[in-house]
């Protein structure tokens, strides 16, 4: 069997992944994700679907890392030209994707309808989702997943093919890994990464692969104190905090953070009203909701682990992970931060330490859109919204209004493209206002009949609340190729590779990575070979002898 890959995307990007395989001789053609670019020069064209190097009538089925649109977003165009495979994905990706793929169908500029989204053909191996199984999808080839920390229902996907019995060659592909590890889980809802067996071959993501962030980014005791901060002013202006935040996974962080900063100190925030603006972050929240409550068989040790509700809401709570009563307090509570009403009735003495004991659920559900609210009413209060960039969705009812007043604050939570209204309002940060009065241009939404508001008469201070990012940095992703096991009173290495390909990163990002691997693989005495394709890759054929 001659197995071969070619790297469609994305080389020197961050957004299109898009990995095709095949052997010719067994008749297999299948990728690894297959989603849209995003703010990229080569959008347009690669987003249409006209130049792709492959007929999607050829190609038997997609494995899926995660959700996220930039890796499953053109799996509607896929089937619109002829592809009627499978997408081999975990229950969770299955459900979100769905959800966010529905969601862009009805945007003025996707190219497939909802009929396109409904036709996908989602399977998860086994049947619900477990982690570390062999899962055949043709004779003599296999798919493993490993969670990898990035988002709920987000995997590492392994690779093998030949015959189990005798000689086996496999590849692991990253998806995008989460930040944090095991015991040092930055997210609050993000259960820790799993680190796959080693491989032959190994396919790993650079976004961040040149920066390490600092402990106080990563720290969520840091981030929580800046998220307060921001809180604090808005009770002393009495206006709005206004956190426009992705819907998936992002909103849901901010979310269990606002609860946790209030039951921190709930005299302080009594008087704070708290709004959810955002009509797709509400069904994400039912299905992070059903994702949480979900438990499984760990390895071979007898030992029963929540799939993805991570150990450190038990720690933020002084919960015991293994106590199952605490296990259900614990999703009560993750419930009422995520907008629904706890199922079991909280006991009148909680277990947990006092943060659990005064958690509370605070937000109400803007139901009829910003239009219909009061937004000059007073304040305090924080109103948490779509989009994250402020491009779309309710972020465009409520922010030309809440961009006119100096009571406001708009704080940001994560990376906004060039050219979006959260980009353009970032720039605005640290210019007074004073000085904002000698602008002449408009901050104007691209959006059907979409507002416009002149750059001068905006007041609200623009802010960014750091530490939600949902990717690893560059120790992180060393650590996934490279990773330390404890083991007695000593450690042991094991890699994810000796061969890895590096994508999903511009090319400073993707030559700091191999420079930072090259440097950890030496100081431990280890090899390890990496390589970062061009654009387009070509055929690369994976023989582990060579």
């Amino acid at each position: 069997m001659t197995m071969q890959i070619r790297f469609v995307g994305p080389l020197g990007k961050v957004t299109g992944s898009c990995t095709w395989m095949r052997d010719e001789t067994r008749g297999w053609s299948f990728l690894v994700d297959c989603g849209m670019q995003q703010g990229e020069p080569t959008a347009d064209q690669w987003n249409a679907g006209d130049e792709w190097p492959f007929d999607p009538k050829t190609i038997r089925f997609v494995i899926l890392t995660h959700a996220h649109v930039d890796h499953c977003g053109l799996i509607p165009e896929l089937y619109k030209r002829g592809f009627e495979g499978t997408v081999y994905c975990t229950e969770e990706t299955k459900e979100l994707a769905e959800l966010l793929l529905g969601d862009a169908a009805k945007q003025q500029d996707t190219s497939f309808e909802l009929k396109d989204v409904e036709r996908i053909h989602f399977h998860t191996p086994g049947g619900t989702t477990k982690f570390g199984d062999y899962h055949p999808v043709a004779d003599d080839l296999f798919i493993r997943f490993f969670r990898s920390g990035h988002i709920l229902g987000s995997v590492s996907a392994t690779i093998l093919w030949g015959d189990p019995k005798s000689e086996q060659t496999s590849i692991v592909f990253s998806g995008d890994i989460g930040p944090g590890r095991e015991d040092q889980e930055v997210a609050p809802f993000s259960r820790h990464l799993m680190h796959p067996a080693p491989a032959d071959f190994a396919v790993v993501e650079s976004t961040y692969g040149d920066r390490t962030r600092p402990p106080e980014e990563t720290d969520p005791v840091n981030r929580r104190s800046r998220l307060a901060e921001a809180m604090d002013r808005a009770m002393k202006t009495g206006g709005t905090l206004a956190i426009p935040a992705f819907s998936t996974a992002r909103t849901q962080d901010v979310l269990f953070d606002i609860h946790f900063v209030v039951a921190s100190n709930p005299e302080r925030y009594s008087g704070m009203d708290f709004i959810l603006a955002s009509p797709l972050a509400e069904k994400v929240n039912e299905i992070t909701v059903k994702a949480l409550s979900k438990v499984g068989p760990q390895g071979n040790r007898g030992k029963v682990r929540p799939l993805w509700l991570g150990k450190q809401v038990f720690r933020d709570l002084g919960l015991d992970k293994d106590d199952p009563d605490h296990f259900d307090h614990a999703h009560n509570l993750c419930k009422q931060a995520l907008c629904a009403a706890p199922a079991t009735p909280i006991p009148n003495e909680p277990p947990g330490n006092a943060i659990s004991a005064q958690w509370r659920s605070l937000f109400r559900v803007d139901k009829k859109g910003a239009n219909d609210v009061e937004l000059a009413q007073a304040g305090p209060r924080v109103a948490v919204m779509s989009s994250g960039m402020c491009d779309a969705g309710p972020a465009i009812r409520w922010l030309p209004d809440l961009l006119k007043s100096a009571d406001n604050e708009v704080a940001l939570t994560g990376y906004c493209a060039p050219g979006s209204i959260g980009n353009k309002l970032q720039e605005l940060a640290p210019v007074p206002n004073s000085e904002r009065r000698k602008l002449r241009d408009n901050l104007s939404w691209k959006q059907p009949d979409g507002p416009s508001l002149p750059r001068r008469d905006i007041k609200a201070s623009i802010s960014t609340l750091s530490g939600y990012s949902a990717h690893a940095d560059q120790a992180e992703l060393v650590d996934w190729v490279v990773h330390e096991f404890p083991q007695g009173s000593g450690s042991r290495q094991t890699m994810a590779s000796k061969k890895v390909f590096i994508q999903h990163g511009h090319n400073r990002a993707r030559k700091g990575l191999s420079e930072a691997i090259q440097k950890k693989a030496t100081a431990h005495g280890l090899w390890i070979e990496t390589g970062m394709p061009e654009e387009p890759s070509g055929w690369i054929t994976l023989d582990p002898a060579r």
